[in-house]
Order: C-alpha cells, then sequence, then structure tokens
C-alpha cells in the first residue's frame, strides 16, 4: 500500500558485529537539515552577543574617559608651574584619548566641558560651557548650581559617542547607539 513505510535492512557486521537494525528510508538526510536550520540561528546569536559585549566596553569606556575629563579640568597637571585649569580643547582632546577604542575621534564624539577655565557667570556662580568637539552632535543639558557656591562650583563634563558595533545590527532592533555619560564634580574657589 502506498501509507507503508519502506525499511531496508543493513548488511550484518555493517554496524557493529551482528547488528540488525531496521532504518526507515528517506530519513538520511535528516541530521543535515537540522544542522542547515540551526547554524544560522547559532550564528546570529554569537554575533549579538559579540556585540553586547562590545556595548559594556563602550559603557565603562565613557564612564572613564568622563571621569578621567573631569578630574583633568579641575586639577589639571597638579604640578606647582600650573598657574591655571587646562583649556577647554586640552580637556576635550583628553576625553577623547581616554576613550581608547579605534573608532573614537572627533568624528564620533562629542565632549561639552563647563569648567572656571571657560568662563563663570557672576550671578549664579556657575561654569560656562564649551564644545571643542560635535562629532556625535549637539550635546543639551545645564550645568547646575552648586548649593555652597561661591565657595564651591560644580563643573560638569558631558562625552557623547556614536557606537560602530563590530557586527552591524539592522535599526529595528536597536534604533539609536549613541552613548551619553556625564560626571559633575565640584571644585574649591
Amino acid at each position: 500500500m502506498y501509507n507503508e513505510i519502506i525499511f531496508h535492512q543493513p548488511k550484518p557486521g555493517s554496524y557493529g558485529v551482528g547488528a540488525s537494525r531496521l532504518w526507515p528510508l528517506g530519513e538520511e538526510g535528516q541530521s543535515l537539515i537540522e544542522l542547515a536550520l540551526i547554524v544560522p540561528i547559532f550564528t546570529i546569536l554569537v554575533c549579538y552577543a559579540v556585540d553586547l559585549g562590545f556595548f559594556f566596553l563602550v559603557a565603562t569606556s565613557l564612564n572613564s574617559a568622563a571621569r578621567n575629563a573631569m578630574e583633568y579640568a579641575i586639577q589639571g597637571t597638579s604640578s606647582p608651574a600650573q598657574a591655571a585649569v587646562p583649556s577647554a580643547a586640552a580637556v576635550s582632546s583628553l576625553a577623547i584619548a581616554s576613550i581608547g577604542l579605534s573608532s573614537a575621534s572627533t568624528a564620533t564624539v562629542s565632549v561639552r566641558i563647563c569648567s572656571s577655565a571657560v568662563g563663570t557667570n557672576a550671578s549664579g556662580n556657575t561654569a560656562q560651557c564649551a564644545t571643542p568637539s560635535t562629532g556625535a552632535g549637539a550635546v543639551t543639558g545645564t550645568p547646575d548650581t552648586d548649593p555652597e557656591s561661591p565657595q564651591f562650583q560644580l563643573n560638569r563634563v558631558d562625552v557623547i559617542y556614536t557606537v560602530t558595533p563590530p557586527v552591524p545590527i539592522p535599526v529595528s532592533i536597536v534604533p539609536t547607539l549613541t552613548f551619553h555619560r556625564m560626571v559633575e564634580m565640584r571644585r574649591m574657589q
């Protein structure tokens, strides 16, 4: 009949001594089809795992870059020969270099520095802001006023980085690939 399963018998001894297993015809390629279905899915998962690890690397790098730039903006080189705090351009260059990724440049990073080196608003003793690097777009937000002003001044560094992942991700999954980190630190007047 048509709905019968046809079996074939392998030669005796072909699968071990005295083996006599029956194999249904038509299942020889099943493992190959399963492999062909699983390999692309597994490859996509591995690629996204690489991207996720890269995003964690970017986030930690931006945290440390913003912190390093803020400390340098307040302390400078901490030498007796230093007469003034560093300029906004020097702090911006340090922030970009501190990211430590090969794709970090003035074309992919925006840095805004709000410090006394840029200037001070006399009315509220708040630091004025400068944006020497605007590669990742405009930086928004206003610096806060220190609650113990005028003895202290609150300085701020914003770092924005446009990420290019190692394995491209469709825009529908992750619509924006821009990271923003901000650090505020008090400075004695």
